[in-house]
């Protein structure tokens, strides 16, 4: 696989553009890496009813790990991020969390990547 760094980078820059794209005015992202695993957290806001896009998302990222598909899955997705490569997210990552509130209109993914 290319450089884990690349690689983290990426799966935040992807989530950065999920939530831009439904006008988040807070992003915030926290990466933490051992000798086992990253660990990433995203915070976010948005605007308007977003409910069925925060859904489908979630369905996206619990994809299970790909490892045998992660040097070709980005070559799928190119070098420039739109936003649709949330899928690419969930095989890369091997457990998911998310926790959405509706009325705050605040989710927050906690995602790992083991080494």
């Amino acid at each position: 696989m290319r450089d884990e760094r690349f690689v983290v980078s990426r799966i935040v820059s992807e989530l950065m553009t999920f939530f831009f794209a439904m006008n988040a005015h807070t992003f915030q992202a926290h990466v933490v890496k051992n000798e086992k695993q990253h660990a990433i957290t995203i915070e976010s806001d948005y605007e308007g009813d977003q409910d069925n896009k925060i859904r489908e998302m979630t369905r996206l990222l619990r994809m299970p790990r790909a490892r045998e598909m992660e040097n070709y899955s980005w070559s799928l997705s190119g070098d420039i991020s739109t936003g649709q490569e949330i899928y690419l997210v969930g095989i890369l990552t091997d457990t998911v969390s998310v926790e959405h509130d509706g009325e705050a209109k605040t989710v927050r993914i906690v995602l790992t990547r083991e080494l």
